[in-house]
């Protein structure tokens, strides 16, 4: 089935400042469709180690893939022989953070992500808490054919369609949670994991909102069975 584009325009801010980034994990990837979308709308793409694997087979040749190796295949590393490499033994971070930094190091802070949503529960929780440690120093997301995940920071627009499920994910501890055009709305809320969470909430007017005074709080946004698929 052939991927609405519409339903992913937010991926991307209307007027970047600065260069902006792609960054394909090795998490369930995306769609063809949308991964060439994607790559379309940035500036630079780099493959998180076996991400580069998904690229190969999407014929769509990566600026950079960086990361310790232990994912990406021969047969890809032959097909991308020209393509720059970084390749960093540290354990202590992920390979999706390995581009991250690079990135930043490099003076990017637009920086979109594919392929880090969906498959394993553990790589799933790392992502996320790669996301969260950064989103505060660049304008990272993650998007996948159903759904967006976007960092709230202090304030965050949600520009969807009535009718988007949004969830609020709370990585600490949060207080001060104000929502505005969502279906039950929150008034200076506290939410933290295992005590109180924000999932499947509604937008019903455009543009909804969400602030929070303290803590790291990120909003995952599922569209609409319409927007995803067609």
């Amino acid at each position: 089935m052939r991927h609405r584009t519409t339903a992913i325009r937010p991926a991307l801010p209307e007027s970047p400042a600065g260069p902006t980034a792609l960054v394909l994990a090795n998490g369930k990837p995306p769609s063809l469709a949308l991964l060439r979308a994607l790559r379309r709308r940035v500036d630079v793409f780099v493959c998180a180690d076996g991400g580069a694997n998904v690229a190969a087979k999407a014929s769509l040749r990566p600026d950079l893939i960086i990361g310790d190796f232990d994912s990406v295949s021969a047969a890809t590393l032959r097909k991308f022989r020209s393509v720059p490499r970084r390749r960093l033994r540290d354990q202590e971070s992920t390979d999706l953070e390995k581009a991250i930094s690079w990135l930043l190091q490099s003076g990017i802070r637009s920086i979109t992500i594919a392929g880090a949503m969906g498959g394993r529960l553990d790589h799933l929780a790392g992502n996320l808490s790669v996301i969260g440690k950064y989103s505060r120093r660049a304008d990272i997301r993650a998007v996948d054919d159903d759904a967006e995940l976007l960092p709230v920071g202090d304030r965050r627009s949600l520009p969807y369609e009535p009718g988007t499920t949004v969830s609020l994910v709370p990585l600490s501890k949060c207080v001060g949670v104000t929502t505005r055009g969502l279906r039950w709305e929150l008034r200076n809320a506290a939410l933290e994991l295992g005590v109180r969470d924000g999932t499947s909430n509604r937008i019903i007017a455009r543009p909804a909102t969400v602030r929070v005074r303290r803590g790291t709080l990120l909003a995952y946004c599922l569209f609409p069975s319409g927007d995803r698929g067609r």
